[in-house]
């Protein structure tokens, strides 16, 4: 009964949370403006092409991430083929862009722009938290914080099994401990960091919010005997971890 309840959690997830994110991963020597530039874009963006698109911030760097929501690979595709040529969706976009924003504030060179790479992610359901009765979409808007990091499968026989597992049990055993948080788990389909198997996404409406949560949390576990016993099997190390801001 227990794997059933955590698979319907799982499917409640799948229908609530974009599958397929597509990422363009900038630095910038005027971060700020990058981020007012992009979010302009994103909100154009979305009028024209219906795609759910957002600005995530790093807190503590310059960095930048331009993401797009889409519900399978064939979208995603699909809207890469209508962005291109004079009638693609990029003209009108930039047209719409200038309807809201005079060319002076639209110079993208005064950002000090770098691209660094691209990035597609998938969501993994499986390996992703929502607690029951919460509606993801409604309180999405509300949790503006994201702690990013990302995890690496060490080599071995079985070990990205026994991840997997190992990750279903920490849910579970929170689920047991009442430990209420949102947390979506992505891998990489192409792009990500070196060695970098899995995404996982935990959020809340603030940065203080997420530490002071994640401390009540630990409390928690720290007492269980069952919690130390799924994380003294750990075949995985977190190699990046990142302070995010997201912005609508």
């Amino acid at each position: 009964m227990k794997q059933l309840f955590f698979i319907v959690l799982s499917l409640n997830v799948m229908a609530q949370a974009p599958n397929i994110v597509e990422v363009t991963e900038w630095t910038a020597k005027n971060q700020a403006l990058m981020i007012d530039i992009l979010n302009d874009y994103a909100d154009s963006d979305s009028e024209v092409t219906g795609v759910n698109s957002f600005v995530l911030e790093v807190i503590d760097g310059n960095k930048v991430y331009y993401c797009r929501g889409f519900e399978s690979m064939q979208d995603l595709l699909d809207s890469r083929i209508k962005r291109w040529g004079e009638d693609g969706t990029n003209s009108k976009v930039m047209n719409l862009m200038r309807e809201k924003r005079s060319e002076d504030d639209m110079n993208w060179a005064s950002t000090g722009p770098k691209k660094i790479m691209s990035h597609v992610f998938r969501l993994n359901q499986n390996l992703s938290y929502v607690p029951k009765g919460v509606d993801l979409k409604s309180e999405l808007p509300k949790l503006t914080f994201r702690r990013h990091i990302i995890m690496d499968v060490h080599e071995g026989p079985g070990n990205m099994e026994k991840f997997r597992s190992q990750i279903r049990s920490g849910i579970e055993n929170d689920i047991k401990l009442k430990n209420n948080y949102i947390r979506l788990m992505f891998t990489p389909i192409y792009g990500g960091v070196n060695n970098g198997d899995f995404m996982m996404i935990v959020m809340d409406k603030s940065r203080s919010d997420y530490y002071n949560g994640l401390a009540e949390r630990n409390k928690k576990r720290d007492k269980d005997s069952d919690w130390k016993k799924i994380q003294s099997e750990n075949v995985a190390s977190w190699i990046q971890e990142e302070d995010i801001k997201i912005h609508y």
